[in-house]
């Protein structure tokens, strides 16, 4: 009885403190990455949904990521900041510009590739051995056929 009085009082405590803890964040002054990273590693259940309600009161996760947040899973409408809040940050990263204001990105995880386009998760590929991440662009030919054929017809 003497030891699980302490524990019940350090459990309660704790989660005082975290909850106290969660509403003094000063998340004005977070960025928005920053939190979505975060996320994934805080062990406060607490802090997790102030992070999550900042985060969807700043518009940063989509209806996707309502539903398979708590399940740790991203897909095809998923969010950047989702991924990052289920996933964590990737091993590795690859970005490009391939129109002005739009940009691609290939974020690589230990079982999978994420292509996202403009914030958004548009396709998942799963990691096989051997097998070389999506391409950002399609490589284009040093000289390239006219768009209309000459010859070949008579015209009347």
């Amino acid at each position: 009885m003497k030891k699980s009085i302490p524990i019940l009082l350090g459990t309660l405590l704790s989660t005082g403190f975290s909850h106290a803890y969660a509403e003094a964040l000063d998340m004005s002054k977070k960025d928005n990455l920053e939190m979505c990273v975060e996320y994934f590693s805080e062990p406060s259940e607490e802090i997790k949904q102030a992070y999550f309600k900042e985060l969807d009161h700043r518009g940063q996760l989509s209806y996707q990521d309502h539903s398979r947040l708590p399940k740790g899973e991203v897909g095809p409408s998923s969010t950047m900041c989702g991924m990052y809040m289920a996933k964590g940050k990737p091993l590795e990263e690859h970005s490009r510009q391939i129109r002005p204001m739009t940009f691609k990105s290939v974020h690589i995880y230990p079982d999978m590739y994420y292509v996202i386009q403009s914030g958004m998760i548009v396709e998942g590929y799963e990691r096989k051995e051997g097998v070389m991440p999506p391409k950002l662009t399609i490589e284009q030919p040093a000289v390239q056929p006219p768009p209309v054929l000459y010859g070949g017809s008579k015209h009347p």
